[in-house]
């Protein structure tokens, strides 16, 4: 079976005929006047569309099938305060469809950015931390997983190579830090931005056609899996200086920036200090850029208000150019 129909391609009065989305949520749920309905999150690699299963279609429905599966859909388009939504009438579970139709990638060129960070890591003076670098990196499981992973179930960078375009924005960012501050290490400070996130390798996974966080990274979470990743590298160096590792630890603890944005301990360094601005500039930055992405469709002015940032985003500019 082909995908010809994409979400981005979803008009409204529109029928539906045999078109496979990735079925991100699917709950029973029931209106105000005591109807039972299913409520639906459909997706594909250009956006995400809400749908609705009314008791009429219940058996045409397979609801057995689990977040992350591919379903095939008929039904009809229409629009339910102000956005798109579709009444599935059927809907059963779809087998051989490759699962790169239903993810988001990155729209940079992985190449190139992955590029930037090796030539990057080869420029490290410090040779503990060039070392370090250079042991993770020349692992080809870890370049493959860092090149393709997101950075996140559904905040930020939630998509196929989210994690080395969030790494590498950070670097793009923290380089006129260096010309305003000389007095920052830089080759402490770019191997902490290189290294903050790598947790995420095995916090999240890609099952099916969904990006979700495996048990492992729902009882310890990225910032401790990510210490004892690069923990388990610098006990095989026993040359490793133990005050470069504290610090390079505490900007692994500290780079969401504050306790209650999820750090362990606040930045007390120069270097963390900068990995936890340019780690949220670019964090909030990708939120907004793509919430106006998927908030174009709608002409108005101003998107509507972001769930995580708090705010709409001015948007008229835009419109002139899509």
């Amino acid at each position: 079976m082909q995908k010809t129909l994409s979400v981005a391609d979803l008009k409204t009065d529109q029928k539906i005929s045999q078109v496979p989305f990735a079925l991100k949520e699917l709950e029973l749920k029931t209106s105000q006047q005591n109807r039972p309905y299913y409520n639906v999150l459909l997706a594909d690699k250009t956006g995400e569309v809400r749908a609705r299963i009314f008791p009429e279609n219940f058996s045409a429905v397979d609801t057995n099938a689990k977040a992350g599966q591919i379903v095939v859909i008929n039904g009809s388009v229409g629009e339910y305060l102000g956005k798109l939504q579709i009444v599935i009438e059927s809907m059963q579970i779809a087998t051989g469809m490759a699962p790169e139709e239903f993810l988001p990638i990155t729209s940079r060129n992985r190449s190139e950015m992955m590029e930037d960070l090796m030539n990057e890591i080869q420029k490290v003076q410090n040779p503990h931390l060039k070392t370090l670098l250079e042991a993770f990196w020349q692992n080809q499981a870890n370049r493959d997983m860092f090149s393709n992973y997101p950075a996140a179930e559904m905040v930020h960078h939630a998509y196929i190579g989210g994690l080395l375009e969030h790494t590498w924005e950070m670097y793009v960012l923290s380089k006129p830090f260096i010309k305003l501050y000389p007095q920052l290490d830089w080759d402490l400070l770019f191997t902490g931005l290189i290294l903050h996130d790598i947790g995420k390798l095995e916090e999240l996974e890609i099952v099916g056609a969904t990006i979700i966080r495996n048990t492992a990274g729902k009882l310890i979470a990225h910032i401790s899996q990510g210490l004892l990743m690069v923990d388990r590298i610098v006990s095989g160096l026993p040359e490793f200086p133990l005050d470069l590792k504290n610090k390079l630890y505490h900007l692994i603890l500290s780079h969401q920036g504050k306790l209650e944005f999820g750090s362990p301990i606040q930045p007390q360094t120069l270097e963390a200090m900068v990995l936890s601005f340019v780690d949220i500039n670019s964090a909030e930055l990708n939120q907004a850029a793509k919430h106006i992405e998927r908030n174009l469709f709608t002409g108005e002015e101003f998107t509507e208000r972001h769930k995580w940032l708090g705010r709409g985003f001015y948007q008229k500019d835009f419109l002139k150019s899509s």
